[in-house]
């Protein structure tokens, strides 16, 4: 028997571990082999831990420093480890678990977690069977599936009554055709979204062109912009949208006119593509968007009117709570998504600390 068992040795897993109270006798029990997986690929193998414009970053650093982990800030406000080694995240999470004594079983895939008329949690993981007061669902969602994110915990949620919004992949490239003449070519620029005509959202920033369409931070962050509504097949949702590139951004449409061709503004393989004409309003249909291997986020997720945002528990189940990309929340590329998971972690790991210490 357990006080609480966690669900997940990811970023939220790990750091709901590391906040809770040593006298707190706790479990974590991870499907993969070893925790953090995906901390370690994430910011370009750097790991963005958070980023200035998120409300809480304060809190996040705090959090880091308290468990040794220094870190910087660039130049457009990205905070990554002093290090730049994004698996140095994972270790000095997995560390800090184990200084609070937690039990961590790995290579452990959860199949089942049910919770009795006492209100005990049992969860049922290969030939373990755990059984805690308190359960931390942290399982991750669809995003990355490589590195062992295949949406389990949806199944765990629906069981306990949640709803689950519909999943997508989001913060991952834009297929727009057949552009393997330019694949490799990047090109500063600004992208727009338009949705039946109506411009929806944009971005500025360097545009990645790939053999069959459109990447970069700027396009992969309209992504989150681009999903089928409910009902609606996602062939049929993607006829919907364009983009259109400005590949001159520091350029008036009166000094595009005035030149011969794009050549000189763009490289010389874009130029051949790309008339002059085109360079301020290039219009590429939306055909699809990479799919889960390449995004690196979800977009949908367990729906948070059933759950207290401020401790993170369940109405519906007192003594489960949810934490980090399982959740239908979403933030941009840049740290955000981390964010998200930290804080909801540490919310849930502090609302339990408060319940043992009132105990």
């Amino acid at each position: 028997m357990y006080d609480v068992c966690i669900l997940g040795g990811g970023a939220a897993g790990l750091a709901a571990a590391a906040s809770l109270k040593k006298n707190l006798k706790t479990c974590l029990i991870e499907k993969n082999g070893i925790l953090g997986r995906k901390i370690m690929a994430t910011g370009g193998g750097r790991c963005n831990i958070t980023n200035e414009a998120c409300e809480h970053k304060d809190s996040t650093l705090d959090f880091f420093k308290s468990i040794g982990l220094e870190t910087y800030r660039d130049e457009e406000g990205r905070f990554f480890p002093y290090s730049n080694y994004a698996p140095d995240v994972a270790k000095i999470l997995s560390q800090a678990a184990l200084m609070k004594k937690t039990d961590i079983f790995t290579d452990s895939a959860v199949s089942r977690a049910e919770r009795d008329g006492e209100g005990i949690f049992t969860v049922f993981a290969g030939k373990r069977v755990v059984r805690s007061r308190k359960l931390i669902i942290a399982m991750g969602g669809k995003a990355a599936p490589q590195t062992g994110t295949t949406g389990d915990g949806y199944s765990l949620a629906r069981g306990f009554g949640h709803r689950v919004t519909r999943l997508y992949p989001i913060l991952t490239p834009i297929e727009c055709g057949d552009f393997s003449d330019i694949k490799g070519v990047r090109a500063k620029g600004a992208v727009s979204l338009y949705r039946d005509g109506e411009k929806i959202a944009h971005e500025k920033g360097e545009i990645q062109f790939t053999a069959d369409g459109i990447s970069g931070i700027c396009v992969m962050n309209l992504t989150m912009k681009i999903k089928a509504e409910e009902g609606e097949s996602v062939k049929k949702a993607f006829e919907r949208y364009w983009v259109e590139l400005d590949l001159a951004p520091d350029f008036s449409s009166e000094e595009v006119a005035g030149r011969e061709n794009s050549f000189g503004i763009l490289s010389g393989k874009l130029a051949e593509r790309v008339s002059r004409d085109e360079m301020k309003s290039w219009r590429l249909p939306v055909r699809g968007v990479k799919g889960w291997r390449n995004a690196q986020c979800t977009g949908g997720g367990v729906a948070l009117e059933d759950i207290d945002r401020e401790s993170m528990e369940s109405k519906l189940a007192p003594g489960l709570y949810f934490a980090g990309e399982i959740l239908d929340i979403q933030g941009p590329c840049g740290g955000f998504n981390l964010q998200n998971a930290w804080e909801t972690a540490i919310a849930a790991a502090d609302h339990i600390n408060r319940l043992k210490g009132e105990g």
